[in-house]
């Protein structure tokens, strides 16, 4: 394997002699930290309540989180959220390293200590790990000369794994949107030195230099359990909401032509399920609770919205079932919690029966007004360039969670 270098002397060591992925410690179950309460208040009246921990595997976790109107009811939302996974296969064909699991300590275990100037003007939490921050977020909404600024309470937890950064961020927005994020900076840890590895990743020196030096394409394959409890954790039900090409006439056209008509088709879910996202048909989730209602009439509830950078799948038929499909809806059970390589060590030692990947959890169970759990999968692709030398820019990848009927009208309205 001379035609690699590493930056990582034990990320190559392991390479070098012939094991198939890196040496290090694997992720072991242990307690989270204590918990670190968040309550703000927005200008706007508005409020989030929840609470934080770092978590040994999967780092910073997010635990009942609560939004209030302005002048209305609190209602739970999530009642644990966190990344249950972070696979990176490179396109070379190896490493493909699992984050969370088994290839480092964990998120959690490898979390840095922050300093006051990371968090510059906001509180540090779970022993300077987590810096929680009120930021401005711009416009709100707009119309006319009228308009409203928005804000949002943002917690975030820097985890290094190698010469890999993973900055983990969530950002709880004062209209009750949830913005799930991970950065990645630090150093590119893979290189190719040789020209056959030309078509597998990217040139990143002199082109003068006698030995080349190629920066490794690699994808980022982040794993997220969502634990929705709309109002509590019973009565939950989901749909997938996806737009439709009709040719059938609307009441304004006669929609003969191909692509002048589509219809919003909401497709209930009613068992535990595994789906792929279409990017023609603008799949999205729709969670919600079968017995809330808004003062509308109508019931509260989540939209789960992907931001796509590509579409990827990996070794579904042998060693990587769990990289086939980008949404899971599960039943709850306290032993699911990590997407891959969900056996101890990794989870509790009394978890010894659980299934060991989240493919495997889809058992047919019904999901219709239970407590059901989503599994959401964040893919970035990262072919390197010129500027990720010495120390990477940070990208940034994410997802939204949107209310929907959570609210009657705009609640950053007077």
């Amino acid at each position: 394997m001379s035609g690699y270098r590493f930056i990582s002397g034990l990320v190559g060591l392991g390479i070098l002699l012939g094991f198939s992925q890196p040496v290090e410690a694997a992720c072991t179950y242990a307690a989270c930290t204590s918990l670190s309460s968040v309550d703000h208040t927005f200008t706007s009246g508005t409020r989030w309540t929840f609470s934080v921990q770092n978590c040994p595997c999967e780092g910073l976790t997010i635990r009942n989180a609560y939004f209030t109107p302005r002048g209305g009811t609190s209602r739970l939302v999530l009642s644990q959220a966190a990344i249950a996974e972070i696979h990176v296969p490179y396109l070379v064909g190896t490493p493909r390293l699992l984050d969370v699991t088994r290839d480092s300590e964990g998120l959690g275990v490898r979390a840095l200590q922050l300093n006051q100037a990371e968090c510059a003007g906001g509180t540090r939490l779970a022993s300077n790990r987590i810096c929680m921050n009120v930021e401005d977020r711009g416009y709100a909404w707009k119309m006319s000369t009228s308009f409203q600024l928005g804000e949002l309470v943002s917690v975030s937890m820097a985890s290094q794994l190698g010469t890999y950064m993973y900055i983990n961020r969530w950002e709880f927005h004062d209209d009750g949107t949830l913005q799930p994020m991970l950065g990645m900076t630090g150093r590119l840890a893979y290189y190719g030195t040789t020209a056959a590895h030309a078509p597998y990743g990217s040139r990143v020196d002199a082109v003068a230099n006698p030995t080349p030096s190629y920066g490794l394409t690699h994808m980022h394959n982040v794993y997220y359990r969502l634990d929705f409890d709309l109002g509590g954790s019973s009565n939950d039900a989901i749909a997938r909401m996806t737009l439709q090409p009709s040719m059938a006439p609307s009441p304004d056209s006669t929609c003969s032509t191909p692509g002048t008509c589509w219809t919003n088709v909401e497709t209930p879910i009613l068992t535990e399920a595994a789906h792929n996202i279409v990017a023609e048909n603008y799949s999205t989730w729709h969670i919600y609770d079968k017995q809330l209602t808004n003062s509308d009439g109508r019931n509260v509830g989540y939209e789960l919205v992907p931001k796509l950078d590509g579409l990827w799948t990996g070794q579904v038929t042998t060693a990587e079932p769990w990289s086939e499909h980008e949404v899971w809806v599960t039943r709850f059970n306290d032993c699911e919690t990590l997407a891959a390589r969900n056996v101890p060590p990794h989870i509790r030692p009394t978890c010894t029966s659980a299934p060991a990947h989240v493919g495997a959890m889809v058992d047919g169970q019904s999901v219709d007004g239970q407590d059901l759990v989503v599994w959401y999968v964040n893919r970035h692709l990262h072919t390197p360039r010129d500027e990720d030398e010495v120390n990477m820019p940070t990208e940034w990848m994410s997802f939204v969670l949107k209310p929907r009927s959570f609210h009657y009208r705009n609640p950053l309205e007077p």
